[in-house]
């Protein structure tokens, strides 16, 4: 059995002290984590530092923190929510016992070498996710020989040449979804289906948002759409992987269902205050793919960066198996 210390991850959690303000802590939105961070009695200030109103909540903290950053699923890695589970662990398997070390402290249930090799993944894995780099890549659109009006017979947008020229210039050769492991037989079979029409046929899939997101969609009117990002590397991915313990494949889609009706774009995450939405050439003219697809560096940009690098494109209702570009290599 081995103990895993929060000392191990100190210089990284210096490095993300901002990102553990702008991540979600229990949730992918982040205006119901500052609710949350409230609730709990913590306020951030502007250079992302909390400050905390009981040595409580900072333990709480760094207790999300140290869970946060084990996203492969695991049987053997024991957390602590509090001092009496911390104890009662550590007399049930003969541990010495440090009081107050509850929220900063985990265990291994194996050998060190399995420990180290368990921790090493997870570490990969939290830099890739929490700290993207070049996380767009850019690709030639599928050509239209001769542009025509529809795709594999369903028609086009009346602006669909405007789309076209804003997505090739850009080098949008995909775009991205990603789902939970377990949905992937019904994706090959139905395609990606909104929450509400998943509702509407009584399928049951392993969701990747929060139950709060999902009504937050609802509420909105959004519950109908397919949501799909300009990157690879999404900030949600992350959030998905600690939330609700999903197991990410990520869906390529071929870009050309931004030419279809019904297919609009949001400059920000479109649950977002003030998030443009629209149909239209000009609605995709205005986001900041300056932000989407530069070269900075996620952890990088400030809290309004970050936000417009959520934009997104969101589809009604379904986007069928013939858009999936990597349907072959789901598995």
């Amino acid at each position: 059995m081995c103990i895993v210390n929060q000392n191990i991850y100190s210089e990284m959690a210096l490095s993300s002290k901002h990102l553990t303000y702008t991540s979600s802590l229990h949730d992918q939105n982040l205006l119901a984590m500052e609710g949350l961070m409230k609730m709990i009695g913590v306020e951030p200030n502007p250079n992302f530092i909390f400050k905390g109103t009981s040595i409580e909540n900072e333990r709480y903290l760094i207790y999300r923190f140290m869970i946060s950053i084990f996203q492969l699923p695991s049987d053997k890695i024991i957390h602590f929510s509090d001092e009496q589970m911390y104890r009662q662990f550590c007399q049930k398997y003969n541990e010495d016992f440090h009081p107050q070390e509850w929220f900063k402290t985990s265990f291994y249930m194996g050998s060190w070498e399995d420990a180290i090799d368990y921790i090493t993944q997870n570490s990969l894995i939290f830099q890739e996710l929490y700290f993207p780099r070049n996380g767009f890549q850019k690709i030639n659109m599928p050509f239209l020989a001769d542009i025509t009006t529809s795709y594999q017979g369903k028609p086009f947008k009346k602006d669909f040449r405007e789309i076209y020229s804003i997505m090739e210039q850009k080098g949008i050769g995909k775009l991205y979804h990603f789902t939970d492991a377990s949905n992937i037989e019904s994706i090959k079979r139905h395609g990606l289906i909104s929450n509400h029409t998943l509702k509407e046929l009584n399928l049951h899939v392993k969701y990747s948002s929060t139950q709060s997101s999902r009504e937050a969609d609802a509420k909105m009117g959004l519950d109908d759409f397919v949501r799909l990002s300009f990157v690879k590397t999404h900030p949600m991915l992350y959030t998905a992987m600690t939330s609700q313990g999903i197991h990410p494949v990520i869906i390529e889609i071929n870009p050309l269902i931004a030419l279809m009706p019904q297919v609009y774009f949001s400059d920000k995450n479109a649950l977002r205050t003030g998030a443009n939405i629209g149909d239209a050439y000009t609605d995709l003219n205005k986001v900041r793919f300056d932000i989407v697809l530069g070269s900075k560096a996620y952890y990088d940009l400030s809290l309004e960066e970050k936000r417009l690098y959520q934009a997104e494109i969101l589809v009604k209702e379904r986007i069928g198996p013939e858009f999936i570009l990597n349907y072959q290599s789901l598995i």
